[in-house]
């Protein structure tokens, strides 16, 4: 299995890394903003997008196929930014690939593991995507995603994001999830963490709201906080603007 990627612009790698159950189409923006920066490289994980492939994962696997893709693209190190699961994957490269990351950037994501009850919510889940598919998933995710009233005030927003959740295979769906029920707690990483961190959140994001971005930014070394107005769990999406000013200043500081 290969990861399918898309790039632009030339210099330093920035490789950004896309949430559940997405793909690397949510990058769009930052892709056409950023490639006068660095070199800008947006990837489909394993099962998503092009990357097609019906095996399991787990986060850290996937941690390990993006390993595999920097040294493809002439090795470390490399900044990195991952949204929400994204995030979780680029904790998971922190810890196992150090040596891969010159830069993080955690992006409406969050270091803790799943509680109980979430665990059980992502069972429940499985059993609806079994039910009725990938849009059960959507169905289910939509209300939390973007800020309060975005759906009806951003239509072409919020359908872009209910197709792009749509197109995910029903298998990807279960497997990311029974990756996200086990995945380790990251939160005891964070005051090791010595690399340059920037932390992004929407002021609205009800999943990974700003309080648990502020918890983070306060356990990595000198990590920097930008919340981001007007977003939800979607901000690179909602409010790229506001995003790419962000990625871009904390890039011109490395």
């Amino acid at each position: 299995m290969e990861l399918r990627f898309e790039e632009r612009g030339k210099g330093p790698v920035l490789l950004l890394v896309h949430g559940f159950p997405l793909d690397r189409r949510v990058w769009d923006a930052q892709m056409a903003a950023l490639a006068d920066t660095c070199r800008v490289v947006a990837v489909d994980l394993r099962g998503f997008g092009e990357s097609t492939s019906a095996e399991p994962f787990t986060i850290e696997s996937l941690g390990d196929d993006l390993h595999a893709l920097v040294q493809k693209l002439g090795g470390g190190p490399v900044a990195l930014a991952g949204l929400s699961m994204g995030g979780y994957v680029a904790l998971g490269m922190a810890r196992k690939h150090p040596a891969d990351l010159r830069a993080l950037a955690l992006v409406d994501t969050k270091s803790e593991a799943d509680t109980a009850e979430a665990r059980q919510n992502r069972m429940k889940m499985i059993e609806a995507v079994r039910a009725g598919g990938s849009k059960a998933a959507a169905d289910a995710m939509m209300p939390k995603m973007l800020a309060p009233d975005a759906a009806e005030r951003r239509p072409q927003l919020a359908a872009r994001l209910r197709q792009i959740m749509e197109s995910c295979p029903p298998l990807t769906i279960e497997h990311a999830l029974l990756a996200m029920r086990d995945r380790p707690d990251y939160t005891g990483d964070l005051p090791g963490i010595k690399m340059p961190t920037l932390i992004i959140v929407g002021e609205a994001d009800q999943i990974t709201p700003p309080a648990v971005a502020q918890g983070m930014a306060g356990r990595i070394p000198g990590a920097r906080l930008a919340v981001i107005k007007g977003a939800g769990h979607m901000a690179p999406m909602e409010q790229p603007e506001q995003v790419n000013r962000a990625l871009r200043e904390f890039l011109l500081r490395l």
